[in-house]
């Protein structure tokens, strides 16, 4: 559920890149709305599960690659016309599913994956054309993770505006963003961000 909802508030575009891909599940939602999809990966295993997802359901404008996507390749600078960054988080908003989740989790660990989430986000920004639109989620409910993130980056950086969005599952719209609770999102928490690349 949390994939279709964050897939459909991305715009229809040429190139787009899923900068954190696997399984695939996204990748082929949006390949039904962009003309072709990039789909990165850190790990050798995971790019192969995107490979193999992208077969089983007969989608042919997919490519999966693997890369950091926290760490600058000159050659996709100004590339892509959207850009999905849904990062690595604390999972906090599938605990339903995941009881054992929050206990595994501490305070160090949400600090490095926020430097994890701040660095992939800042550095697909440089991905992105000019007019474009980079998309930020989690499956976490924790402001820090969510708009939190987002704050920093805005900050941050040059030509890029939080634009208001909308979807049909119920949600709560944040400063930022929307964020998808576990007792209104069908048992998941999720959070999705859309900021604009100024023309």
């Amino acid at each position: 559920m949390g994939s279709v909802a964050i897939c459909s508030v991305v715009e229809p575009c040429g190139e787009f890149l899923d900068a954190c891909a696997a399984p695939g599940g996204k990748s082929v939602l949006l390949s039904g709305k962009c003309d072709h999809v990039t789909a990165c990966e850190l790990h050798p295993h995971r790019v192969s599960l995107i490979e193999s997802y992208g077969k089983r359901m007969g989608v042919g404008n997919v490519d999966a690659v693997q890369k950091d996507s926290s760490l600058f390749d000159p050659a996709w600078e100004n590339t892509f016309d959207g850009i999905l960054c849904d990062v690595p988080c604390s999972g906090l908003g599938t605990v339903a599913e995941n009881p054992d989740l929050a206990l595994r989790k501490c305070e160090e660990d949400l600090i490095g994956l926020g430097r994890v989430q701040l660095a992939i986000l800042a550095n697909c920004a440089r991905y992105l054309k000019k007019g474009g639109v980079l998309y930020y989620s989690t499956c976490s409910v924790l402001p820090s993770e969510n708009d939190g993130i987002v704050r920093k980056f805005l900050e941050a950086a040059v030509g890029y505006t939080a634009e208001e969005t909308d979807c049909p599952l119920p949600h709560e719209k944040t400063a930022y963003g929307l964020q998808f609770l576990p007792d209104t999102a069908y048992g998941a928490g999720f959070y999705v961000a859309k900021l604009r690349r100024k023309a």
